[in-house]
C-alpha cells in the first residue's frame, strides 16, 4: 500500500498541482528590487500594492521605517501568518541568546 512504486507514480508524475514552482521558473518579478521571485515560499504579498515580493526585500525596508526604534538587541522577526515584530534579545552571561520579548507587532500582509 504505501510501496515505493506507489509514491513514486503518485508523487513525481502529478505535475498539473505544482504550477512550476519547483523547477525555477520565474514567477513574477520583485517590485522592490527588480530581480526574479523564483520561489513562492521566499516571497510574501506586499501590503500595499498586494503584489508578490522578496521576504528578504520585505526585511530591508522594514529595517529602513523602523530603523528610529531599531538598536542594540532590538531586531526585527517574522513571527508567522504575514506579521513581523519588533523584538528585544536578551542573552545570558556568556553571550548566548537565551529568549526575547516581542515589544511591537507590525502587521504586514493583509488578511
Amino acid at each position: 500500500m504505501f510501496g515505493k512504486k506507489g509514491y513514486d507514480n503518485n508523487f513525481n508524475n502529478n505535475d498539473s498541482n505544482n504550477n512550476g514552482f519547483d523547477k525555477g521558473e520565474v514567477i513574477s518579478e520583485c517590485p522592490l528590487c527588480k530581480a526574479p521571485i523564483r520561489s513562492i515560499y521566499t516571497a510574501i504579498r506586499h501590503r500595499d500594492s498586494g503584489e508578490l515580493v522578496h521576504f528578504d526585500c520585505v526585511i530591508r525596508e522594514l529595517v529602513r521605517e523602523y530603523k528610529n526604534k531599531l538598536g542594540r538587541n532590538l531586531r526585527i522577526y517574522y513571527i508567522g501568518a504575514g506579521d513581523f515584530a519588533i523584538v528585544r534579545e536578551i542573552y545570558d552571561k556568556k553571550g548566548f541568546l537565551k529568549t526575547f520579548e516581542v515589544i511591537e507587532r507590525i502587521e504586514y500582509e493583509k488578511k
